[in-house]
């Protein structure tokens, strides 16, 4: 079996809840001051053209993954916000490159400064020995009455065999039934050249990390603190019934305690899981 399959059937035998769980209000900030400075600094609008909301959002990934250079390892804050990263990453060299966080995160205050619904949503994997997961975008495209996922790091989306732009649920739904999905033919990573053989490894990848979600309960920007610097916002997750988040990344961290020694940042997450209170919705809450 190869781990194609394993991923796949993961997603296939542990689907996510439509029922409702814990009481949650997504809501998206359109107004907040800094989107002025931030489209004071960066032609966003220009970027996003005069569309439909579908080609402002892809015209603003495009600008995003052209201009700036993935890097895994970058250690910058979690809670910088799109000025900060782009301030540190736009048009510099791969020394300069972000993470899927901080690329997802400007993609979205982006869109959320031009009046488009838009989130970032860590897709995680289900193995508490997995160190990796990954961080996407979704923006909500009105005259398709549905939500889309983005993914600046790859810069991509994804259609079926139809040509429907697929949502991260509809993204789970088909990999768990193993049907096909495609990848827009822009779609890259960094200065490598896209082949068959990368959309496969990567289709991969997404079927590793999305067997759940989290997210920001409220989408704005520096949506980790308010302007005192007291966490507000609610970290919420949809993930299978019987699976465990919280003790899930309490074993991941004493997993690389095991694997790389220990680390003062390790120490910080894992006091932070243990004391962490967890908000769960419905997929039909998600979207």
């Amino acid at each position: 079996m190869n781990l194609y399959d394993i991923f796949t059937g993961l997603l296939k035998a542990f689907p996510l809840p439509e029922e409702k769980q814990d009481t949650v209000h997504f809501s998206f900030e359109f107004n907040h001051p800094k989107y002025e400075l931030l489209k004071n600094k960066y032609p966003i609008l220009d970027i996003a053209g005069s569309g439909n909301d579908f080609s402002k959002v892809a015209n603003l990934m495009h600008w995003i993954s052209g201009n700036i250079y993935h890097k895994g390892d970058y250690s910058g804050s979690i809670a910088a916000n799109a000025i900060d990263y782009l301030d540190h990453a736009f048009g510099k060299d791969a020394s300069h490159g972000i993470n899927c966080v901080a690329l997802s995160t400007i993609l979205s205050d982006c869109l959320l400064s031009i009046g488009i619904k838009a989130r970032k949503v860590f897709i995680m994997p289900c193995s508490p020995y997995d160190g990796d997961n990954h961080v996407v975008a979704q923006a909500y495209i009105k005259e398709m009455d549905k939500w889309v996922m983005f993914d600046p790091t790859l810069n991509a989306y994804l259609h079926n065999e139809k040509g429907e732009y697929l949502s991260l649920l509809e993204l789970r739904s088909h990999l768990a039934d193993q049907s096909p999905v495609f990848f827009n033919k822009q779609a890259k990573y960094n200065d490598d050249a896209w082949t068959e053989e990368s959309a496969k490894s990567n289709i991969e990848y997404l079927a590793k990390n999305l067997f759940y979600f989290q997210m920001s309960e409220i989408n704005t920007f520096n949506e980790e603190d308010d302007s005192t610097g007291t966490v507000k916002n609610r970290f919420i997750t949809l993930c299978p019934k019987g699976f465990n988040p919280k003790q899930t990344r309490i074993n991941n961290v004493e997993y690389r305690r095991r694997q790389y020694g220990e680390q003062p940042w390790m120490i910080q997450v894992l006091e932070y899981e243990k004391s962490a209170k967890y908000y769960f919705c419905a997929s039909t809450d998600f979207e």
